[in-house]
């Protein structure tokens, strides 16, 4: 159901968020919609007490209905592409607290970071500071997260996204495309 697609040419590497969820999540919350409105101005003849129902069911759920048909329409619509890496730079989408689309003027190095379970796709910024103001205030938490722990400020899991391009598979296209950004494999001490 998770299912992702990818796109891969000589000049761009391209993972699209899959979008069944989203329409399912879609549905869900047009049901969803549905029972609030009934709960809130339908009679309610064998509701033990149909006033908590009508302000805690009907009331309330409207806007917890409409919220969640919003973001996902929103997701469908604007966050399309989870991992974009193309001539440009490098684009990374997988959640809301990703950098979004970085140039490659802004990075200085990419490379692989194998941990136990899993590789990340790295990138370091040239200039830190310039990179860091440009980023929501949420966004800059997860760079400064991923700095605290050790780790490159950029850091794209492909196995969140997709099984059918790994972080490897990533890199090995950002070498293709920009071989002097691209450094060693990188593991941390345990």
């Amino acid at each position: 159901m998770n299912e992702t697609t990818a796109y891969r040419s000589d000049d761009v590497l391209e993972v699209r968020n899959p979008i069944v969820l989203h329409i399912l999540i879609i549905f869900m919350g047009v049901c969803l919609l549905v029972a609030a409105l009934l709960a809130a101005f339908a009679p309610l003849p064998y509701a033990e007490n149909p006033m908590v129902m009508r302000i805690g069911m009907g009331y309330c759920g409207i806007p917890v209905a409409l919220g969640l048909i919003y973001m996902n329409v929103r997701k469908l619509v604007h966050r399309r592409n989870a991992i974009r890496i193309d001539a440009e730079g490098i684009t990374d989408n997988t959640s809301a607290l990703s950098s979004g689309f970085t140039p490659w003027d802004e990075i200085s190095e990419v490379f692989l970071l194998r941990l136990k379970n899993d590789d990340y796709l790295c990138a370091i910024p040239s200039d830190f500071d310039t990179w860091y103001a440009k980023l929501s205030k949420r966004q800059q938490k997860l760079a400064q997260a991923n700095l605290d722990a050790g780790f490159a400020p950029i850091r794209i899991q492909f196995k969140k996204v997709t099984d059918r391009v790994s972080s490897k598979d990533g890199v090995a296209f950002v070498k293709k495309l920009m071989p002097k950004k691209v450094t060693r494999i990188r593991k941390p001490r345990y």
